[in-house]
């Protein structure tokens, strides 16, 4: 009975492996979107995944007996001086198998584990690709001719209001020089305007000062 138990054991070993080399195998992204979908989606592939999670549970207290065994057999072999060979040859057999139960098992559920984690992320990276894939594809979409002429119409409204926002500076350059025009004209005239009217205060002065002396 124990023979057949790790037999299933070792057998599970062998079909992770073969899932395991399987996700990791270099291959188009569209199949392997289509695997990861199928094992996501798949009523079988969710009743199998069901399977070997109960028979990860029965691999744990295989795993916990195996352990026990091999304690107790370092324990007799510690314990007990033989010198028989036979009792010692079996002494070896017990051993050897209990270790290779401890070792099938242990690897059996870490190799799950491992397997359990890569197809996750593996599902992410795909989801991740077929995110972008879906993005990109309007913008593809929009590049064909319809897509260019509407560009180009585009392209020509933003030229036309750039030409006329640069026409509008170009009106506003040339208020701006005639009104700096007028205002170094007006300034001119202010200052030629003072200078007659201090003129014309010095004269009244020199005239009034003459009739004060005369």
């Amino acid at each position: 009975m124990a023979t057949l138990q790790y037999t299933g054991v070792f057998a599970l070993l062998i079909a992770e492996i073969f899932v395991f080399v399987l996700l990791i195998l270099p291959m188009p992204t569209r199949w392997k979107r289509a695997m990861i979908t199928w094992s996501s989606r798949s009523v079988v592939a969710q009743r199998v995944l069901y399977a070997v999670r109960i028979a990860f549970g029965f691999i744990l207290l295989l795993f916990c007996d195996a352990v026990m065994r091999l304690r107790k057999v370092e324990q007799e072999k510690h314990k007990a001086r033989l010198v028989d060979e036979h009792a010692l040859c079996q002494m070896k057999v017990q051993m050897f198998y209990a270790q290779r139960n401890t070792y099938l098992t242990g690897i059996t559920m870490f190799l799950g584990l491992i397997l359990i984690s890569t197809h996750s992320l593996i599902a992410q990276l795909v989801a991740g690709d077929g995110t972008g894939s879906a993005s990109t594809t309007p913008r593809l979409a929009t590049s064909g001719p319809g897509s260019s002429k509407a560009e180009n119409e585009r392209l020509k409204g933003q030229l036309a209001d750039v030409r006329k926002e640069l026409e509008e500076l170009k009106k506003k350059d040339r208020d701006m020089e005639t009104l700096k025009k007028q205002a170094d004209s007006s300034h001119k005239e202010y200052m030629r305007l003072a200078d007659e009217c201090e003129g014309l205060r010095k004269k009244l002065g020199a005239a009034s000062e003459s009739k004060k002396d005369a």
